[in-house]
């Protein structure tokens, strides 16, 4: 009798092993090399691929570049597309993301520097049939740093929720550029509710706010607004490519000279905690206010959020051009410029 149980234990003990081991081999990634994907799969890049066909990732797949550059024409996202940090893909046609009406999820993830660079168009479907079935998206989301240009079209169905997402740091940006014609869904059709994502429309836009998004558009040069418009991205329409540039001279910071000259004035009012200098502050020249401590800082008014064109329910129901505020929310200072709340970011200093 012990010898029996002993064996039926054995027995168990071999099939918890065996369904151990193929959990972690169905686990891994299938190499993927151009392959017809199948529901249920995880697929998996390292290196370069360049596929002359349409890839089609159906619903339950997910196919992750985790390095190098995947080349494409068309591209059908009914599961997840995931470009890891610094990958990216290239596409000579259109990428579709989402089916609409199928209450489905699809999402096209972007990582550290990565980017998504098209001569074709995207275009979004939406499984949620304009929100009739609520719980399903089909969504673009964007790491620190990520490029995606569209330099074909790009049209957006849904209204019940926003397309792209920034998932990167609260600090960081990443940018959405659109070279053609930018269409929404109609009423409600938002792009983003996050500050960090820069959107620029260089044609037409119809039937799509920008939300909480820097926005840049429509027709958008870069005299419109030079502080956002990134190093790298060529003001001509036709000209695509421009995504990997852009991601080189994200950290890049220009300077120039400081003015040079006699000073016109000196400070004359300053706050100090410290033993005040008998020369200080009219010692700074230039200056209206000095303010100094070893071991303090300077806290600038904190609100819970004001959104990028201001709406009722901000913090600040009348900004006034040249205000300055710490957004709790967005997790930067902004600044109104007389019509627009925006980050200050590092930048070339022009």
């Amino acid at each position: 009798m012990n010898n029996l149980i002993f064996s039926n234990i054995n027995k168990k003990f071999i099939f918890l092993l065996i369904l151990a081991f193929y959990n972690v081999i169905s686990a891994q990634c299938i190499p993927y090399t151009g392959q017809v994907m199948v529901t249920g799969n995880t697929y998996c890049l390292n290196g370069n691929l360049s596929v002359g066909t349409t890839i089609d990732i159906p619903f339950g797949a997910t196919l992750i570049i985790q390095s190098g550059q995947l080349q494409s024409v068309n591209i059908g996202v009914n599961g997840v597309l995931d470009i890891s940090d610094g990958a990216s893909v290239r596409s000579t046609g259109s990428i579709t993301i989402g089916t609409f009406g199928t209450q489905q999820s699809s999402k096209v993830k972007l990582g550290t520097k990565s980017f998504l660079s098209l001569t074709g168009s995207v275009n979004q479907g939406d499984p949620s049939f304009m929100g009739a079935f609520p719980g399903t998206t089909s969504t673009l989301e964007m790491g620190t740093n990520s490029v995606v240009e569209i330099c074909g079209t790009f049209s957006q169905q849904s209204t019940t929720y926003p397309f792209v997402n920034y998932v990167g740091l609260p600090t960081g940006k990443a940018y959405c550029i659109a070279k053609a014609d930018v269409s929404g869904g109609g009423a409600g059709s938002v792009l983003s509710n996050d500050s960090q994502i820069i959107a620029i429309a260089m044609g037409p836009v119809t039937n799509l706010g920008p939300g909480n998004a820097s926005f840049c558009g429509p027709n958008a040069t870069k005299s419109m607004c030079p502080a956002l418009w990134p190093e790298g991205l060529s003001e001509d329409k036709n000209a695509c490519g421009n995504a990997p540039v852009i991601i080189d001279d994200i950290d890049g910071v220009c300077t120039k000279p400081t003015a040079s000259g006699t000073p016109d004035s000196f400070t004359k009012f300053g706050i100090t905690v410290q033993e005040k200098s008998s020369a200080w502050p009219e010692n700074i020249p230039n200056g209206f206010l000095a303010m100094e401590a070893k071991g303090k800082g300077f806290v600038v008014t904190r609100v819970q959020h004001v959104s990028q064109t201001p709406q009722p329910g901000d913090a600040i129901a009348e900004p006034k051009e040249g205000m300055l505020l710490y957004d709790i929310q967005d997790k930067c200072i902004k600044l109104y410029n007389g019509t627009e709340w925006k980050c200050i970011q590092r930048s070339c200093n022009d």
